[in-house]
């Protein structure tokens, strides 16, 4: 079923259930609507300034002042205009993870079973994210919890999946005075992000999935930096969560650079590829399945499996 654009930007969440091709076919069209957004408040800002600057040359030219100042309070009307607007588009990490992931996973769902998906791209600190206010110190602090992502599935050989996404955002802020002596409004951001995958089976295909629990930790294989939080293994399931750091990519295409070696004046680039995170971990998860096969496995076979 298409997007209904006029309901989405009310709320900013995408929820449906339904075949793979057409949730992928809903990603497609929030990109077209991302990037009309993003066009349009670019071209709000390239307009308001070049009436600005148009404003500025205008004004020291002899009897063109009424149209210098016109070309001021439009630039300025536009700045407003543009202001009020708000972030319009999207966070494009997210729809493209979610895209990444079904496309990645895709060959293995049932293509029988329908897939479903909450999508939550308002952004993190929006008002009804904040789930408390507290004072540390001389910071006053607004806590945020977004769980933006969630899937459901069912792979070909009938085991469940459940994907998930949290992103924890605290920001601080404080009044203080700076080298000059002027009092300063400082700000600081920090947080982190749970990624969870976890299957569910049953249990007569995988007896004594259980018992992997002490030893599931060997199978688990994260890229580098990206954390195991929590491993929990039951008769009928198994899940898997893990921390990345809050500039999370979709995709890395290169290696970062050591620590203390990014280019001088630019940012370090996002060390964690979420996209792979998520994939090694649901086939870490299913290692642990394997090897419950193995073990079950009658002598003669052990071998072949």
């Amino acid at each position: 079923m298409a997007i209904d654009s006029s309901e989405f930007q009310k709320t900013y969440v995408y929820e449906t259930r339904g075949p793979v091709v057409d949730v992928l076919a809903d990603l497609k069209t929030l990109a077209g609507l991302d990037a009309r957004a993003e066009q349009k408040r670019r071209g709000l800002w390239i307009a308001a300034w070049g009436c600005m600057a148009l404003g500025g040359v205008f004004i020291f030219v002899p009897f063109v002042w009424l149209l210098a100042l016109a070309s001021l309070a439009t630039g300025i009307a536009l700045f407003i205009i543009r202001a009020r607007m708000g972030r319009t588009d999207l966070d494009n990490r997210r729809y493209g993870l979610l895209a990444t992931l079904l496309q990645r996973f895709q060959v293995d769902l049932d293509v029988n079973a329908p897939v479903d998906v909450k999508l939550d791209l308002a952004p993190q600190d929006d008002a009804r994210k904040c789930v408390g206010k507290t004072k540390r110190g001389r910071w006053d602090c607004e806590d945020f919890t977004d769980a933006w992502l969630s899937l459901h599935g069912r792979f070909a050989d009938g085991t469940h999946l459940h994907l998930s996404m949290v992103e924890h955002l605290q920001k601080r802020k404080r009044y203080g005075r700076g080298s000059s002596g002027k009092t300063k409004l400082k700000t600081k951001r920090k947080g982190k992000t749970l990624l969870q995958v976890g299957l569910r089976v049953k249990p007569e295909r995988f007896p004594g999935l259980a018992g992997l629990r002490a030893n599931a930790k060997q199978a688990a294989r994260l890229p580098p930096g990206v954390v195991l939080s929590r491993l929990d293994v039951a008769e009928d399931r198994l899940s898997m969560r893990a921390v990345l750091d809050q500039e999370w990519a979709v995709l890395t295409t290169k290696p970062a650079p050591p620590e203390g070696k990014a280019p001088a004046g630019r940012a370090p680039p996002a060390r964690q590829d979420a996209a792979r995170a998520a994939t090694m971990m649901l086939l870490s998860l299913y290692q642990v399945l394997g090897t419950t096969r193995r073990r079950s496995a009658p002598p003669g076979r052990q071998q072949r499996v």
